[in-house]
């Protein structure tokens, strides 16, 4: 399945603090991550899991109290231990977040925000041989915040909410025909937490994030895809024009 959500995203890794006396600042980072999650497929029976390292590019405008956010995952994949007659099952995923979030208080320390997502999802169906594939451009919802610690060190997390997911999955069978399509519609919830430390211009954080995502056939309630995951998290963030 190939999903692209359209979400207005602030979640995975929102910029750096802001800063009372800088009106404006570029932070361009990486954030690379071991995660272990699940996916559940349409006619699947067997679940895709695995544990899998990943990296996501990011860039952050900030411009007075209000930041642009981008972050892409370039595609990562999973596969299931147990075979069928047309091999392992197995899951890829690649997706891009854009987010435009404002500062709500004095101190920049609390923001909210929207955006989009877009998910391209696919699976290989090692039971009968189907692919699957889905692309889902949807908004998302975002609220967020920093707070400082002492020494340069702060605190962020962040939740993104998409309610409103929707798009048809495209299935093949093993021999590339085409199979009747399926619509769904779903939800998804996105949340981090990390703390950080910064050396002169440039920001570390070590944290955690999760990821929940569902949709079901709108036609008759069944279920498409479900994933759910999360790991551990290292980003490294370079702050410009300061």
């Amino acid at each position: 399945m190939r999903r692209i959500s359209l979400a207005l995203v602030l979640a995975w890794s929102c910029g750096a603090p802001a800063l009372a006396d800088s009106t404006t600042q570029t932070d361009v980072g990486v954030l690379t991550a071991i995660v272990a999650g699940v996916h559940v497929g349409s006619d699947n029976p067997q679940p895709v899991t695995g544990v899998v390292p990943g990296a996501l590019l990011e860039v952050t405008q900030h411009l007075d109290r209000v930041r642009l956010h981008f972050e892409g995952l370039p595609t990562i994949g999973a596969a299931a231990s147990n075979s069928g007659p047309f091999g392992h099952s197995s899951a890829t995923l690649s997706l891009l977040n854009t987010t435009l979030a404002v500062d709500v208080d004095p101190q920049r320390r609390f923001r909210i925000g929207a955006g989009f997502q877009l998910v391209n999802l696919s699976s290989k169906n090692g039971n009968n041989g189907d692919l699957n594939e889905v692309r889902i451009v949807s908004p998302i919802y975002t609220a967020g915040t920093t707070l400082p610690l002492s020494n340069g060190r702060f605190v962020e997390a962040d939740v993104n909410v998409d309610p409103n997911l929707k798009g048809t999955l495209l299935v093949f069978n093993d021999l590339g025909q085409a199979r009747t399509n399926k619509p769904e519609a779903g939800a998804e919830v996105d949340y981090r937490a990390a703390y950080g430390w910064r050396r002169h211009n440039v920001e570390y954080l070590l944290g955690l994030r999760g990821l929940s995502y569902h949709t079901r056939n709108t036609t008759n309630g069944e279920l498409v895809d479900r994933n759910v995951g999360g790991g551990a998290t290292f980003e490294v963030r370079f702050l410009l024009g300061r």
